[in-house]
């Protein structure tokens, strides 16, 4: 059973507007913008747009659709072939066996892009908690990566167990199960709206999304919620800790990375703290640029599309010139 916004509602303190369940539309009303892929006795949804080499894959957050990604996605696709998809049990894309754990996550995109025929390297987009699923995939195929961008990539995820709310990768694996089962009433009420950030989206899309967060809420039972994403989670963090921790050098050579943040970089005293996640990333590679997107909220992609589109541009050229980013 996947536990989306229970997770979102514990790390991020998002509220979900009450006041009855809205009145729902057919399910044939809002066909996937792409296409169906099987990987292998279920489904994904893949939507695909644009020409060119490398091809890009945006990998949204937590609780996210690949619809999150329309005010970036056609931008780029004039410049490259762009690809947005539904994880697991999200969006249009069937249910797996793990979803939103990182090994299910990355098993999941690898299959996909493999089925649907599109050629790696790739340059891997991710928002939010994505920072450990796209790192995750270049670990896993260090062949297919192109380029890695990461967009206001998770900082502090925390979660609430008993008496104690702590930072993921303080606490131990027995606090983590120790908040599981959750209350039923963690399921909150049915949204009604797509408030902020997502009323930037166009209204269509907005409709599109809140059919999608009913279809996600009903499926929700917090009873049957298991801590095994917030473990796979927590365990990724653990190892990108230890790599950059023992690392004498960029532990990715010089891959490109783009950091594009609400933040400026973070002061070399805080890359080697375990008070955030984020600060690290800006020295993963020799090759790396940081972008801030001063004033914008998290979801930077809908609050300040076009500096996420210029990133990602930005990311194309160095990867297609084989030039360092401060060149581009």
């Amino acid at each position: 059973m996947r536990i989306s916004l229970t997770i979102l509602a514990i790390i991020a303190g998002l509220a979900v507007a009450a006041n009855g369940a809205p009145q729902r539309p057919t399910a044939s009303a809002y066909p996937p913008p792409g296409r169906l892929v099987d990987i292998g006795g279920r489904k994904l949804h893949l939507n695909c747009t644009g020409q060119g080499s490398p091809t890009m894959i945006l990998v949204a957050g937590g609780g996210a659709f690949s619809i999150d990604w329309a005010l970036v996605q056609p931008k780029v696709a004039q410049t490259t072939r762009v690809c947005s998809y539904d994880q697991g049990g999200l969006g249009w894309s069937d249910s797996g066996p793990a979803d939103e754990t990182v090994e299910q996550t990355v098993s999941d995109l690898h299959a996909l892009m493999s089925a649907a025929g599109e050629k790696p390297p790739y340059i891997l987009v991710g928002a939010s908690i994505a920072g450990i699923y796209i790192q995750a995939y270049q670990r896993a195929y260090p062949n297919e990566v192109a380029a890695l961008v990461f967009t206001n990539s998770s900082n502090h995820v925390g979660l609430q167990v008993k008496n104690k709310v702590g930072l993921l990768w303080d606490l131990t694996e027995d606090e983590i199960r120790s908040a599981y089962p959750m209350p039923s009433a963690n399921k909150g009420t049915a949204p009604t709206s797509e408030d902020d950030p997502f009323d930037r989206l166009p209204p269509d899309l907005r409709a599109e999304r809140l059919w999608l967060d009913v279809r996600l809420w009903e499926k929700l039972d917090p009873a049957k919620a298991t801590p095994d994403s917030m473990l796979s989670w927590r365990k990724e963090f653990l190892k990108e800790f230890a790599v950059t921790d023992a690392a004498q050098k960029p532990p990715l050579g010089n891959l490109p990375v783009i950091v594009v943040a609400s933040d400026p970089a973070a002061p070399d005293s805080e890359r080697r703290s375990h008070e955030g996640a984020a600060a690290r990333l800006d020295s993963l590679s020799s090759n790396t640029v940081h972008i801030t997107a001063t004033g914008s909220g998290h979801e930077i992609h809908l609050y300040q599309p076009d500096v996420v589109v210029q990133a990602l541009t930005r990311a194309v050229a160095t990867v297609r010139s084989k030039t360092p980013l401060s060149g581009q």
